[in-house]
């Protein structure tokens, strides 16, 4: 039995580990310093780690790791795709994924809250119940249930923040490998460190933006609707661990003291969500290195392991490994080399390069199916799954009856016969609606009028210009921004797939097999490139062309107001990450073509193919 391939996953999970304990580290930086603020007591206490501040931060630390969870369960890489905002929000809104992130998102709202409350002191009046005066019975304290009900809302807004924003998304560049100024590939990737000093301005607008909104519409939905519901929830279950009465009404809360305490914890707390987002990206977003070497170095069959990271169905991973690929092909030689000489991977015929081909020409050749599919005309519904007509014989006799041939002779009495008297009486006695002599007159009127100008009620101008109208303002509001069929989206959608998009391994694609068979010239001792260069050169030319003419011959929806009122140029009018594929696309060919000049007329190539795929890398787009 042969010897299993290392898994990519083997060599992805432990570098994830080590980028989660970077970026946490840094998180549990920032729960100490919300720790000491939450501090009382000497000011040499508040700040010492070994005692209640440590404890505070450990305790917080639990909160933004909840965050830290939520972000690995439900991370992908590209971008969603759909062609109506509206769209996007039916199809997540009901999901398990949805559910999961608000149920994490109240988890940590919580402890937080529970850590903050459990810090404060006696005077601060936030425990269970208020002693009151020495005269007075205890009674519940209404506090509490106000502040922690605002830091439910609080994360009920930061959920559908994360939903809105899609902060599940990792943001892998679509273009690794971009010219400098002196001509080299340069990294696009920011390091971690200089991500998360940066952009605080902006977040921190933000925060406070959504502390104050959450402050006010909760304290409208608390005191309006859910004040006494929530009460008598807390006065039932203190009444057990409290020597209540046995009714008990809200006693009030000091506002002034409450607010202050919601506003500075509540910045606190969303800071702490949006800085564990920014490290999860900058650290996790990182490129696909251990110790200045791509990740897979360290396995026994380094090239094996890639290829199945390549063919991986999980989004992560195969991104991941089509990033890596790039590397290899653009920074690092000698693992370059080993793609051209390893032969007989799974039989006499294949080798490494030829499964890194067919991998790379999929994705490539995927952008031409789906627009084909999209283009394809469409099967009449009526006739497709119709069962073909037989012609049969004259038939002789009747078909035989199915139903029941026999029936049975309906009782006879007195309550059947006086039910159909009762009824015959009802209909002659009472006429059906508009059958009075007032009410034929006027439908008679009404329908000469119709028929006079040759319209009915629902064709009438005025009735439809009224409603197109109304449509129009509608679509040209801002409620009507989530039902516009936007022209930037529908192409992406067609061109980089759904439900995510696939722009990075596409660009990611183009780039390692153009890298490739221009490095063959001189690193293919075997020749086994040369043969497949024609075959290169024409899925390039024809994803690009492919490209270029639906973009085009694509038709702008009535209701995309951008381009309709002429806000975007119509001849610039491509998705940001399209023109990033297209852009791989021509560079990529570009690059096969100066490295293959001499020999693109005895490769397999007509003069006419070499002409056009010459003008296509030069960025003709023949509009």
């Amino acid at each position: 039995m042969a010897p299993t391939k290392p898994r990519y996953r083997d060599f992805l999970t432990p570098a994830l580990h080590r980028r989660f304990t970077s970026a946490s580290l840094y998180t549990l930086s920032a729960c100490y310093a919300i720790a000491v603020w939450m501090g009382e007591g000497s000011f040499l206490w508040k700040w010492l780690p070994v005692g209640p501040a440590g404890i505070r931060t450990l305790l917080l630390f639990i909160s933004a790791l909840s965050i830290y969870i939520l972000r690995v369960s439900q991370m992908h890489i590209g971008e969603r795709t759909t062609t109506v905002p509206f769209e996007t929000f039916t199809k997540y809104l009901l999901r398990w994924h949805t559910l999961q992130t608000l149920a994490f998102y109240i988890f940590s709202a919580w402890w937080y809250s529970e850590v903050f409350i459990y810090s404060q002191p006696t005077e601060s009046k936030l425990g269970w119940i208020d002693a009151g005066k020495y005269h007075e019975r205890i009674r519940l304290n209404e506090r509490p249930i106000y502040l922690r009900f605002l830091f439910l809302c609080l994360a009920i807004a930061q959920s559908a923040i994360h939903l809105f924003a899609d902060y599940d998304r990792i943001a892998f560049p679509v273009l690794k490998a971009r010219k400098g100024v002196s001509g080299q590939n340069t990294s696009p990737v920011v390091p971690a460190a200089t991500q998360l000093k940066s952009g605080w301005l902006v977040s921190l607008n933000v925060t406070v933006m959504t502390t104050v909104v959450t402050l006010f519409g909760g304290s409208i939905l608390y005191f309006v609707f859910l004040r006494l519901t929530l009460w008598d929830w807390y006065f039932s279950v203190a009444r057990h661990l409290f020597s209540l009465g046995k009714t008990g009404k809200p006693g009030g809360v000091n506002f002034p003291t409450i607010w202050w305490s919601f506003v500075t914890q509540g910045f606190f707390l969303v800071n702490l969500w949006r800085f564990t987002n920014k490290a999860f990206d900058a650290y996790v977003g990182q490129e696909p290195l251990k110790n200045g070497k791509p990740i897979t170095d360290d396995s026994k069959d380094p090239n094996g392991s890639l290829l199945n990271g390549l063919k991986a169905k999980k989004e992560v991973p195969r991104n991941v490994a089509f990033w890596e690929l790039v590397l290899i092909t653009t920074r690092f030689d000698d693992r370059r080399k080993t793609i051209y000489q390893e032969l007989g991977r799974d039989n006499k015929e294949d080798s490494t390069w030829s499964k890194i081909r067919n991998v790379c020409l999929a994705e490539i050749k995927g952008i031409t199916d789906r627009i084909e599919a999209v283009q394809s005309p469409k099967a009449d519904p009526d006739t497709v799954g119709a069962p073909p007509v037989v012609d049969l014989v004259p038939r002789i006799s009747q078909p035989l009856r199915e139903g029941q041939i026999v029936t049975r002779t309906p009782p006879k009495g007195t309550r059947s016969n006086l039910e159909k008297i009762a009824s015959d009486l009802v209909k002659t006695k009472s006429p059906p609606p508009g059958s009075s002599p007032r009410g034929v007159k006027l439908l008679d009127f009404g329908n000469s009028l119709m028929a006079k100008s040759g319209m009915t009620p629902s064709n009438h101008p005025a009735v439809k210009e009224k409603a197109s109208d109304f449509i129009n303002n509608f679509i040209h509001s801002p409620a009507g921004i989530p039902f516009r069929r936007s022209f930037l989206r529908t192409v992406t959608v067609v061109v980089a797939g759904t439900p995510f998009s696939h722009a990075g391994p596409i660009a990611d694609a183009a780039t390692a097999l153009a890298g490739l068979v221009a490095c063959s010239l001189k690193e293919d001792t075997y020749g086994r490139v040369q043969k497949d260069v024609p075959d290169i050169i024409r899925a390039f030319v024809a994803a690009i062309k492919k490209i270029d003419a639906f973009v085009t011959s694509l038709n702008v929806h009535w209701t995309d107001k951008e381009l309709v009122m002429g806000k975007i140029n119509y001849e610039e009018k491509d998705t940001p990450e399209v023109k990033e594929v297209v852009e791989a696309l021509r560079d990529g060919l570009e690059k096969i073509l100066l490295a293959w000049v001499e020999f693109l007329d005895t490769c397999g190539l007509t003069r006419a193919e070499v002409r056009e795929a010459k003008l296509l890398a030069g960025g003709e787009r023949g509009r």
